[in-house]
């Protein structure tokens, strides 16, 4: 990963070392215990791609501050509360963040390691067999406040290609030709949006001279 960095960035890398960032993956058992709340990084860490730690540090502020216990007795049954919830949302995401790797093509060791049927959890297993028949629904979540709806969930299985056969349940697609209409009007914006937008190289070389425009 290293050399193909240094080959990315050219004779600028050279004599620059790299920084190694050591990564215990994982979160708490309990995030509430007794007068103590881990929020953020203190709660987990899954991997350095992934913004869910931002949102989740928003929605642990809010949880605490609308249900901060008005006294001892109720302090067991927040926490109670708070553990299930952020317990499920963590769960949740380590789903999302499983589901961009079992679908890759990728053919290096790391990819194929993390596409082992074995480091699979359980409940992407079973959304995936309904997947093959119908596509992610808000019904297939619980929480009101998801971290990745349903909406997310398609926008990497049909992008890496999963298939869906309504058919098998009986769903079949009825107005054909209103669907092929819109599959066309997405091209077409597609397209349009795409070539206005500079390439990635572009992109940093631009930010690299004159920096990130305020806002």
């Amino acid at each position: 990963a290293e050399q193909e960095l240094r080959t990315y960035i050219g004779a600028q890398a050279e004599g620059l070392e790299a920084r190694t960032i050591p990564i215990r993956s994982g979160h708490r058992e309990q995030f509430w215990y007794r007068n103590c709340v881990a929020v953020g990084l203190s709660a987990g860490f899954l991997e350095p791609l992934e913004a869910s730690a931002i949102v989740l540090v928003e929605l642990s502020a809010s949880m605490i501050a609308e249900q901060l216990p008005a006294n001892r007795r109720t302090m067991d049954i927040v926490a109670r509360r708070f553990n299930e919830t952020f317990r499920y949302r963590w769960d949740r995401i380590i789903d999302f963040l499983k589901l961009h790797y079992i679908l890759t093509r990728r053919t290096e060791p790391f990819w194929r390691d993390m596409c082992d049927p074995e480091t699979n959890p359980g409940s992407l297993k079973e959304l995936l067999e309904i997947w093959h028949h119908r596509s992610p629904s808000d019904q297939d979540f619980t929480s009101n406040n998801e971290v990745f709806p349903a909406a997310s969930y398609q926008y990497v299985l049909y992008g890496m290609g999963f298939s869906t056969d309504p058919g098998v349940q009986g769903r079949q697609l009825k107005d054909r030709p209103r669907a092929r209409m819109e599959f066309a009007k997405n091209k077409t914006m597609i397209k349009q949006a795409t070539s206005k937008m500079p390439t990635h190289r572009e992109l940093i070389d631009k930010v690299h001279m004159h920096g990130f425009q305020a806002l």
